[in-house]
């Protein structure tokens, strides 16, 4: 009963910081260090730790979720870590690097850091808080790391945009909202972000130095690789139960730079009780029956494209214009070779899937979206590998064991 009595607290003040940040966009929350430091929080925080299939992967201190419980046990272990918060003794420990193989990519690794235990319950405490004052404020167009979202929902955003209007009478002459995509790709984004800046949107919603100091000590914490310790000037550590977020707090500088033609809630909206999607929907639309040019961008993490309702040179401009914009607001690069300008009717792959703009007689061009050929023959080498006459000869029973894993996961993508 205390378990579900802390649980409804928490989610209590949760929704309160929620609502207040929808009702509130421009203000800042200014006494937080309370909540953060509070034993409920931090046991919140440690049960999704606890349950996160990570708890047996220790950080640079050698300790499990086990040997904790073992141990000193949970109730002492969360005392003593409230006690340390309070009195400032706290600091955040280096993260320990760990290369992982990147999926579908043969022979590339990627760095994983891997926070103690400890720091790992810190960050959820201090990500249980943040998350409801940015949940309300973070754009309508951004898909990644968000509750309720997923790559599917960012796909029907795209397919939903793309189709012709209703209203346009151009539709059965080659008429499309967007003609043209540019294709986004940031150089190292999760290692290059620059934490001055980062640290800049942090205090524009929350004024509690005690935690933007300490999520400043966070992104300077450093790794430990091969026992020898890197500093981290740039970037979030990969790994971190805090990063993601953060991550989408830098980037929705790409939503801001397209204000006009995305939905956003805003101070007047509040106001009114009412919001702006129709308004943004609204500019979309006659801009571009004047012949304006108006953009739509839709971002998961760190992929994002941007739809674009004007000509090529239209595309190709808002290409080094959001290259500069990025450079100045986030220390970001785009990668010149992999950020392209594409035509729909050419059609382009964003997460895992392809996207075409195809033509049809009696409703000429519709979206479709459809699996990459190279990712179906890729599925079909794997199977053939557990099923054809080359594989290791086992039985019926063990071969299903092998195939449905692989054919699940297939599915449920």
């Amino acid at each position: 009963m205390d378990h579900q009595a802390h649980e409804a607290w928490v989610l209590g003040v949760q929704r309160k910081l929620y609502q207040w940040s929808k009702a509130n966009p421009e203000d800042a929350w200014r006494d937080m260090w309370g909540w953060v430091t509070d034993l409920r929080v931090l046991r919140h925080a440690w049960q999704r730790v606890a349950s996160n299939r990570g708890r047996h992967t220790a950080g640079i201190d050698g300790m499990t979720v086990g040997r904790i419980r073992n141990g000193i046990g949970e109730q002492r272990f969360l005392e003593g870590l409230q006690a340390e918060l309070r009195s400032g003794a706290y600091r955040p420990s280096p993260a320990r690097r760990k290369l992982i193989p990147k999926a579908g990519k043969p022979g590339q690794f990627r760095p994983l850091g891997i926070p103690t235990i400890k720091d790992r319950v810190v960050q959820g405490a201090v990500k249980t808080l943040l998350e409801p004052i940015f949940e309300a404020q973070f754009w309508h167009v951004s898909y990644g790391f968000r509750p309720g979202r997923s790559t599917h929902g960012a796909l029907e955003h795209i397919r939903r945009a793309a189709l012709p209007h209703k209203r346009d009478k151009d539709t059965r002459r080659n008429r499309m909202p967007y003609p043209w995509v540019l294709e986004g790709d940031i150089k190292g984004c999760f290692d290059n972000l620059s934490h001055h800046h980062l640290l800049e949107r942090l205090r524009q919603r929350v004024a509690d130095r005690r935690v933007t100091r300490l999520v400043g000590q966070f992104l300077k914490a450093g790794v430990l690789s091969e026992e020898q310790f890197l500093r981290t000037d740039a970037g979030t550590p990969q790994g971190g139960i805090l990063s993601p977020l953060l991550a989408n707090i830098a980037l929705s500088a790409i939503e801001e730079r397209y204000e006009r033609w995305v939905y956003q809630r805003t101070k007047a909206h509040a106001d009114r009780k009412c919001d702006g999607r129709t308004a943004a929907g609204r500019a979309r639309y006659w801009d571009r029956m004047a012949g304006r040019c108006a953009f739509l961008p839709v971002r998961y993490a760190d992929d994002f494209l941007v739809l674009v309702s004007g000509t090529r040179e239209d595309a190709i401009a808002e290409k080094a214009a959001l290259a500069d914009y990025l450079h100045q607001t986030m220390g970001l690069e785009l990668s010149p070779e992999k950020t392209k300008v594409t035509a729909m009717t050419e059609g382009f792959e964003f997460l895992g899937f392809r996207f075409i703009m195809h033509w049809d007689k009696r409703y000429g061009y519709g979206p479709r979206i459809e699996i990459p050929k190279a990712k179906a023959a890729n599925l079909r080498r794997k199977v053939k590998a557990r099923t054809g006459t080359s594989s290791t000869p086992c039985s019926l029973a063990a071969k299903l064991q092998e195939l449905n894993p692989i054919l699940r996961g297939w599915a449920n993508y």
